[in-house]
C-alpha cells in the first residue's frame, strides 16, 4: 500500500516539475495596440526571452495555439508589420503564406465560426529583411474576410546576419 502511494506521489511531483518547464518554454509576447486577442500559447523558433534572435536566411517558425476567432469568416489573411525606432518597414508576406486557410492551419479549419479555437503555424526562410544588428518590433496578425483582426501579437526581435 505504501509503495502504491509512493508511486502516485512520485508521478504527481514529476508532472509538477515538468509543467512549469513547458510554460516557461513559450515565447513571451505582447498584445497588439489594436486589442485583438492573444493565442493561448506562442513559440517562435526556440526563443524563450525577448528579444528573439532572428538570423537572416535561417528558418523562421512561429507556432500559435488557441487562437479564438471573434467573428465568423470564410477566409483568413496573415500579415506582418515590422517597426524600427517607431518607423514602419514594409514587410510583404512571403508568397503563398498570406492565405491562412491554405497555409499554416489544419485542413478543414476554414470557414471559422465566432468562438472557434484554432492553431496556426507560420514557417518560412527569413530572407526578407536584410537589416542586421538592430532590434525591431514585430507584429504578426490574422484578419478575417471583413478586415477585422482575429488575433495579433507583438514581440521584439534582434536581427542577425
Amino acid at each position: 500500500m505504501a509503495l502504491v502511494f509512493f508511486f502516485k506521489m512520485f508521478k504527481f511531483f514529476l508532472i509538477a516539475a515538468f509543467v512549469p518547464a513547458l510554460v516557461l518554454a513559450q515565447t513571451p509576447v505582447r498584445q497588439c495596440a489594436n486589442g485583438a486577442g492573444l493565442p493561448a500559447y506562442v513559440q517562435i523558433n526556440d526563443c524563450t526571452a525577448l528579444p528573439c534572435d532572428l538570423v537572416h536566411g535561417a528558418p523562421l517558425v512561429a507556432e500559435a495555439r488557441g487562437i479564438v476567432s471573434p467573428v465568423d469568416t470564410p477566409t483568413m489573411t496573415a500579415y506582418i508589420v515590422i517597426r524600427l525606432a517607431g518607423l514602419q518597414i514594409p514587410f510583404p508576406m512571403p508568397d503563398g503564406l498570406e492565405d491562412v486557410c491554405a497555409q499554416g492551419t489544419a485542413p478543414g479549419t476554414c470557414p471559422v465560426s465566432a468562438g472557434q479555437s484554432f492553431d496556426y503555424t507560420l514557417s518560412f526562410q527569413d530572407e526578407v529583411l536584410t537589416l542586421s544588428g538592430v532590434t525591431v518590433q514585430a507584429e504578426v496578425g490574422i484578419t478575417a474576410a471583413d478586415g477585422s483582426v482575429i488575433g495579433c501579437l507583438e514581440f521584439d526581435a534582434r536581427l542577425l546576419s
